[in-house]
């Protein structure tokens, strides 16, 4: 199986009235359900102005926990003489981010003491197992929270302590996991490109847009921009369960053109800024690590967003702590500190209001980008990543056919 990688690796340096639209937006999708394969879409892709990615001031930080109490967080002695261990899964900016956002944020609204560790699900695994669990709450991949409540080691979410009223809750309010911050995988293509792409139809038509694509070496994301490519509407109902032979037929096409599949989540953005590749799939949290970040852009059309969970380990001794964290963690105006330090989602439907329009403009969640994508569907990946894996590596393996490119 090819490594699932958090986008933060490596190195890269709303009133209550707006959250039925927001929930539209996303087309009240629910995890737990799949839906039949959608047909050719007759729309032609919409043309999205790109996020200007200029370095702006960061903002100032929204709230203050003992000045300005996060509603519910008005006791700043509730944990004192508790210990809370959280983990971490980006490079040191992610963590960094998440210290100041959500592990000093909490410690100073209530009292405890939060310690900070570096995310390893084999480890996770090992504490579970071997019964020494010294982790309290642990940031992962949100498309790794179903996988690991069935093999049985987690705790289940307690909705009693955390509240989920105002999040998403049919993508990220799941029974083992909490979603804490939302990322998309993109087209990324020089800014200063003389055509601009609409989106996957583009991409896959490799006469125009420069010479040479790239795409992760995951079927994960991969085949869904396949199917988008060949006519499926980029929406979660009508994408899963995917098409898979229509999908490995869309892949045949373009296969001859790319340049590169790559497994480093910071390799894309690499290629097309050296001009390697004309566009490529990319995390849109990848352009943070550029020294000029205006030399690329990006298309949010037929995007997929991704996320990260919070999780609770089976075992752990400070689960009454953790469970307050995880609610703690989103609030908006936590989540909304944390979507301003780095570019990730913040899942509370509330918190885009409290960003400056500037910093939301580089949000995936944000207008006008939200209702362009899909969520990705983790439960279909969950059963079925193993398999269309093992597929999907066989099908690199074979030798290209001639392929006639669309134009």
């Amino acid at each position: 199986m090819t490594e699932r990688r958090h986008p933060g690796t490596a190195l890269w340096t709303l009133p209550m009235t707006r959250r039925r639209a927001l929930w539209s937006a996303f087309g009240g999708a629910v995890l737990f359900g799949t839906a039949g394969c959608g047909g050719r879409a007759s729309n032609e892709p919409t043309t999205v102005p790109t996020a200007a990615l200029t370095p702006t001031p960061t903002q100032e930080a929204i709230g203050n926990e003992i000045a300005s109490p996060i509603a519910g967080y008005l006791n700043p002695q509730r944990w004192v003489g508790r210990t809370l261990t959280v983990t971490s899964a980006g490079s040191r900016e992610y963590k960094d981010a998440q210290a100041e956002a959500f592990l000093d944020a909490f410690a100073a609204a209530t009292g405890a003491t939060v310690q900070q560790k570096i995310t390893d699900i084999g480890q996770l695994k090992n504490q579970v197992e071997n019964g020494t669990v010294t982790w309290d709450v642990v940031d992962v991949p949100t498309e790794e929270v179903i996988p690991l409540s069935r093999a049985d080691f987690l705790t289940p979410i307690d909705y009693r302590q955390v509240d989920i009223s105002t999040v998403f809750p049919a993508e990220i309010a799941m029974q083992y996991g909490v979603g804490f911050a939302l990322f998309s995988t993109v087209i990324v293509f020089p800014a200063a490109a003389q055509q601009v792409p609409t989106g996957w139809q583009d991409f896959w038509s490799v006469g125009a847009f420069g010479e040479g694509r790239a795409l992760r070496k995951s079927p994960v994301g991969t085949m869904e921009f396949a199917l988008i490519a060949d006519g499926v509407a980029p929406t979660r109902d009508a994408l899963y369960p995917l098409d898979v032979p229509r999908a490995f037929a869309s892949l045949d096409r373009i296969k001859p053109y790319i340049s590169s599949w790559y497994e480093d989540g910071k390799q894309p953005v690499e290629l097309v800024l050296s001009g390697q590749v004309g566009l490529a799939s990319a995390w849109n949290v990848r352009t943070d690590i550029l020294e000029d970040p205006d030399a690329v852009a990006l298309q949010w059309n037929g995007g997929m967003l991704s996320g990260q969970s919070w999780v609770v380990p089976r075992g752990t001794q400070n689960e009454d702590v953790a469970m307050d964290f995880i609610n703690f963690a989103t609030r908006a105006a936590p989540s909304a500190n944390f979507a301003r330090l780095v570019p990730f989602g913040p899942v509370n439907l509330d918190a885009l209001a409290l960003l400056r329009p500037d910093r939301r403009a580089l949000l995936p969640n944000a207008d006008p980008h939200r209702e362009l994508q899909f969520v990705e569907n983790w439960n279909y990946w969950a059963d079925n990543v193993e398999g269309l894996t093992e597929q999907f590596n066989a099908w690199l393996l074979q030798e290209t056919e001639s392929a006639t490119p669309d134009q």
